[in-house]
């Protein structure tokens, strides 16, 4: 099993070798992959292998396994890696077998994304330990925990602030018992 020290970085600049996304890289095309289910990494570790300029946003969550708790660094956004490459590149990367398909984007939303990633890298490089995921987790909606001792429980939202509080219960007899949920551990139901 892979250490966090294993992880690959948020970003890879393959002009510079570094950790940090070159001008160069943001004047390159843009691709968004959608990988194989938890190939993200593995995606980016064959990129820098093959020299491709990647960001794969991710921050450290606190998850339990086997009743253990550990820090991991997860993506913010589960099976996509945005990389910058020309269209032999981007064939290159094709041929990693890791990914399913591309988002297609045209020119105007190409520059949109671009300025978008530009932000997201700067707030993950600067203040990594603020950014957390938006879930779109709203007072009275329906959910299912995914994890945990409480995992596949359903309940509904009764406040969306974090921790959620959710209500477990059964509606009919108006009774039930109410928990506070990460919401990296709720599914709309």
């Amino acid at each position: 099993m892979l250490t966090q020290n294993a992880d690959p970085p948020i970003s890879y600049s393959a002009p510079t070798a570094s950790a940090q996304l070159s001008a160069e890289d943001w004047a390159t095309p843009w691709h968004v992959a959608y990988c194989k289910p938890r190939q993200e990494k593995s995606l980016a570790r064959d990129l820098m292998s093959l020299g491709v300029s990647y960001f794969l946003p991710m921050v450290e969550r606190l998850t339990t396994s086997g009743g253990r708790r550990r820090r991991s660094l997860l993506p913010l956004f589960p099976s996509y890696l945005f990389f910058a490459a020309e269209e032999t590149r981007r064939l290159e990367a094709v041929r990693t077998n890791r990914i399913l398909h591309f988002l297609p984007t045209n020119d105007a939303e190409h520059d949109v994304l671009r300025r978008e990633l530009q932000s997201l890298e700067s707030c993950l490089q600067t203040r990594p330990e603020s950014v957390e995921l938006y879930n779109h987790v709203v007072k009275g909606q329906r959910v299912r925990v995914t994890g945990g001792a409480m995992k596949d429980w359903e309940g509904v939202v009764l406040d969306a602030s974090r921790p959620h509080k959710v209500w477990v219960g059964v509606g009919a007899l108006g009774g039930g018992i109410v928990v506070e949920v990460h919401a990296d551990l709720l599914v709309t139901s």
